[in-house]
């Protein structure tokens, strides 16, 4: 279940996040721009790095997070991996973010295929869905690329800075064709 040496485009590669990533990841996650597009509610650096201990790619049960390394310049561009894992359900959650520097250069997208792959292919998920802030065009536009299919909007479903907010619902299931190759 490890991060396969196939986890690469031109442009980046993904690999295990490491607790020495905190620092970058800290850096971006904390500019207002990415704070809107988020539900994460990070206190402290330190709260950032009680969450990269939580990762785990061989536990079955666990949350899972790749560290987005852009190749020529060796630097975490971003994070992607999934959370609300169900072993016996085949599923999770996929949840990603790019440093703003990087937006809108297709970044996020190799990203999302890559990891939806390998979700795919080597966890054997049956279905890998994304719930997004209506606001997150962006987002939007990456999971449409990617071949996720809108499913609707959960009212309420999570707080989001102490206030509930909907969020749009999308995902890909192994019963739908998945060649994002093509896209």
């Amino acid at each position: 279940m490890s991060c396969k040496p196939s986890m690469e485009t031109s442009e980046i590669y993904l690999r295990k996040l490491q607790l020495s990533d905190v620092d970058s990841w800290y850096s971006y996650l904390s500019v207002p721009e990415v704070v809107e597009h988020t539900s994460w509610n990070l206190g402290s650096k330190q709260d950032l790095v009680n969450l990269a201990k939580l990762y785990n790619l061989e536990d079955p049960e666990s949350q899972i997070r790749f560290a987005i390394i852009h190749k020529s310049s060796g630097d975490l561009v971003g994070t992607i991996g999934f959370h609300s894992v169900s072993e016996a359900g085949r599923s999770a959650e996929i949840a990603y973010d790019v440093h703003p520097e990087f937006w809108g250069r297709g970044i996020a997208t190799q990203a999302c295929r890559l990891a939806v792959d390998w979700g795919l292919k080597y966890r054997k998920f049956t279905r890998i869905q994304a719930c997004i802030l209506p606001s997150n065009k962006g987002s939007e536009n990456v999971l449409h690329k990617c071949g996720f299919m809108p499913e609707g909007i959960r009212s309420s479903f999570r707080k989001v800075r102490g206030e509930p907010k909907d969020f749009m619902v999308y995902a890909i299931a192994l019963k739908q064709d998945h060649d994002n190759s093509s896209q």
